[in-house]
């Protein structure tokens, strides 16, 4: 294989932006539980945003608020698909989801009501918008405008049991990726109208329950969380499946649940859960619990993250297993769900990236070029960095680690002759000594600054 990415070794924050550093900030629980409850309060992966940023939901277990009649004096509960508007307090017209029609492969008429089959993930088709979900023995393709099924298939795929598929994963073209929860099963493709194609592997090891793939189908990422040590195993082709898939890369060190690709970016983003951290695996990789990060996968590097602050962390108290992440179709806000936790009402909870931007500090004259000491300093996890610049120019002020690696670019930009002050938030960075420098035509300035966690 190529290079092995000791990950715990190269933990590196956001690049910044040609304005000012963003960052994910919590906005709540989704849906609002101030307007909704959907009575489920865990997930296994099935999460979507469709290209008009409705959220689609698949539940793993059964809601406490949606059932069905079977008899005369049966009511039995649901495991419906929830979807709904941006606004987290609207479902879509036809939520919740309870019964699916629609043609499996062969063309036969199928008619699923949503009991009986736990949730085992979800995606969006790029190809349509549609939302694509894999239940205990089945998957089904559901058409984002309208909520119906559009195909479906049952059973087993030729060395693949249906009955523990690790989520499911879609291409450009709707070509649907997939693999069993435990190894020794392989990797197949569906054709987009769900027919056999090609593998991308003739077996995959360990256990996992999450994958993902590229849009153009050449990289595919599967994260066995049990393979010693935890491993996220690429699988590439030069061709997408016209070509021939070989391992040729891996992400060495977290335990992975949850995995997607930003829609902009193209960073792979993952989550490492409570049994990433140095205590309970014996490796030198440490990761933070309940924390979802970004790998460039050209640079090979972690350029930004954010934690699920309000997750719980320890096992004795019901911790959370971050099972699930899906990107608005501009990568601005992500949903990211949980699997036990139990003693949280809601399953999902919503992110949304937003701009620290660089503030004019009225009625201060410059008298020269100045970089102030970050306030506070030692900090945790949050400073303000002031300057101030003599005359009109372009300015940068970046942030790197005692390597000289950019770890954060706060101002890149023309300013005028003033004062200025930017937030700075290293709440995605480890303990440490760090350095700023402004750059300003020929003038550098730099100071060091500590961040204490």
């Amino acid at each position: 294989m190529k290079k092995m990415c000791m990950l715990g070794l190269l933990i590196v924050a956001l690049a910044g932006t040609t304005m000012s550093q963003l960052v994910y900030e919590y906005d709540g629980p989704f849906p609002d539980t101030n307007f909704v409850m959907l009575g489920i309060n865990v997930v296994n992966g099935g999460i979507g945003v469709d290209p008009e940023g409705k959220v689609w939901i698949q539940p793993y277990t059964t809601s406490t608020k949606d059932s069905i009649q079977v008899n005369d004096t049966t009511w039995t509960r649901l495991r419906p698909i929830y979807c709904y508007l941006p606004d987290g307090k609207t479902p879509a017209p036809f939520s919740p989801i309870k019964v699916l029609t629609g043609p499996d492969e062969t063309g036969t008429t199928k008619i699923d009501t949503m009991f009986g089959y736990l949730g085992y993930g979800g995606c969006i088709n790029p190809s349509n918008g549609n939302f694509m979900a894999v239940w205990y023995g089945k998957i089904w393709e559901i058409d984002y405008k309208t909520g119906q099924g559009v195909r479906t298939r049952n059973g087993n795929i030729t060395g693949l049991d249906l009955n523990s598929p690790a989520s499911v994963a879609v291409n450009s073209l709707g070509e649907v990726y997939m693999t069993r929860v435990v190894g020794a099963a392989p990797g197949v493709i569906l054709n987009p109208d769900f027919s056999l194609g090609p593998q991308f592997s003739p077996s995959v090891g360990a256990i996992g329950r999450t994958i993902t793939v590229s849009l153009d189908g050449n990289d595919v990422w599967v994260p066995r969380f049990t393979a010693v040590p935890p491993t996220t195993f690429l699988y590439h082709s030069d061709a997408g499946t016209l070509g021939s898939y070989a391992l040729t890369d891996s992400i060495v060190g977290p335990s992975v649940e949850s995995i997607g690709i930003h829609p902009v970016t193209g960073h792979v983003w993952f989550s490492a859960d409570y049994r990433s951290v140095a205590a309970t695996y014996p490796y030198t990789y440490t990761h933070s619990p309940n924390t979802y990060y970004a790998y460039n996968p050209v640079a090979k590097t972690i350029v930004d993250s954010f934690a699920v602050a309000h997750w719980p962390v320890s096992p004795a108290t019901g911790a959370a297993l971050p099972r699930g992440i899906a990107f608005s179709p501009t990568g601005d806000t992500v949903y990211v769900g949980k699997f036990d936790g139990a003693n949280l009402p809601f399953a999902v909870s919503r992110f949304v990236r937003r701009l620290a931007s660089v503030e004019p500090i009225d009625g201060n004259v410059p008298s020269g070029y100045a970089l102030a000491q970050n306030f506070p300093n030692p900090f945790n996890p949050t400073t303000e960095i002031s300057f101030q610049i003599a005359k009109q120019g372009f300015v940068t002020l970046r942030v790197y680690d005692v390597l000289g690696r950019e770890v954060a670019s706060l101002v890149n930009q023309e300013l005028v002759a003033g004062s200025y002050r930017i937030p700075f938030n290293a709440s995605n960075l480890t303990t440490g000594t760090y350095l700023y420098e402004l750059r300003a035509g020929d003038v550098r300035l730099v100071k060091k600054m500590a961040l204490v966690k």
